[in-house]
């Protein structure tokens, strides 16, 4: 059998040109690092509204069987009193592992960065959360984080304040303004810390061109009379190089 070569090389050169012609372009798009953060923050809101369903459904229907066998409400109340329940029949109940104070604040301090990573959104969402709960209701490490969140939004909020006011993140983060800031009480707005800073700093001076040339004038004039205190200023090179300033604080010198 013989194989026409001319339309072999046609067919395949046309498949070419059709699947070069047909393939898409895909434009490259960057996104801001606030876009960033509301995606992320969408996407775990969406994960713990999904969790807290799953709870429900798996839980939900016991707990209220318990509560409405002990009377109790708070899932922690549930449990307090079945531990002494199991405990008065002989039996050990695993207890949490005990940290350090110091250990609850580095444990509070990588869960709060995890969150302030995602947005100023959920970090506001979790701390109205822990506030819901009350400070009689929270755990230490609950506590260690809703006061680092908190402060994640003072700073947040006062951030954007002075920058609307023209101040950059290099000067209002720097740690002389923190700890400036930090002398004041948390209602004092913190434009008005800024102003009073800003008052503290020592000014710099700048000399024109004109002025330094006055000055080298003034320096050059020869006056009627010299005080002691001029005189010394001048060198001798100075003085033998213009006669009429020598002769000037010579005639000065019977003043003295």
């Amino acid at each position: 059998m013989e194989i026409n070569e001319s339309l072999v090389t046609e067919e395949v050169t046309e498949k070419v040109e059709v699947t070069t012609e047909e393939t898409p372009v895909v434009e490259e798009r960057t996104y801001k690092q606030e876009e960033v953060n509301s995606i992320v923050g969408k996407a775990k809101g969406r994960a713990k509204a999904q969790a807290k369903k799953e709870f429900e459904r798996d839980y939900g229907e016991l707990i209220d069987v318990l509560k409405a066998g002990t009377g109790k409400e708070s899932v922690k109340e549930l449990t307090e009193t079945f531990a002494e329940f199991y405990k008065g029949k002989g039996i050990d109940i695993p207890k949490k592992p005990e940290y350090s104070s110091k250990d609850i604040e580095v444990l509070a301090g990588v869960e709060a960065e995890e969150i302030i990573s995602s947005g100023i959104e959920e970090v506001t969402e979790e701390a109205n959360r822990l506030a819901a709960l009350g400070a009689e209701r929270m755990t230490q490490r609950e506590k260690a984080l809703f006061l680092k969140l908190n402060e994640h939004i003072e700073n947040t909020k006062a951030s954007r304040e002075l920058e609307k006011i023209g101040v950059t993140s290099d000067v209002y983060g720097s740690e002389e303004f923190k700890s400036f800031r930090k002398k004041f009480d948390s209602k004092t707005p913190v434009t008005e810390i800024y102003d009073i800073y800003q008052k503290t700093l020592p000014k710099k001076e700048f000399k024109t061109p004109g002025s330094v040339k006055h000055m080298a004038s003034d320096k050059d004039e020869v006056k009627d009379f010299y005080s002691v205190e001029e005189a010394k200023k001048f060198s001798m090179d100075e003085l033998n190089k213009n006669p009429a300033l020598y002769a000037a604080i010579q005639k000065s010198m019977l003043k003295w």
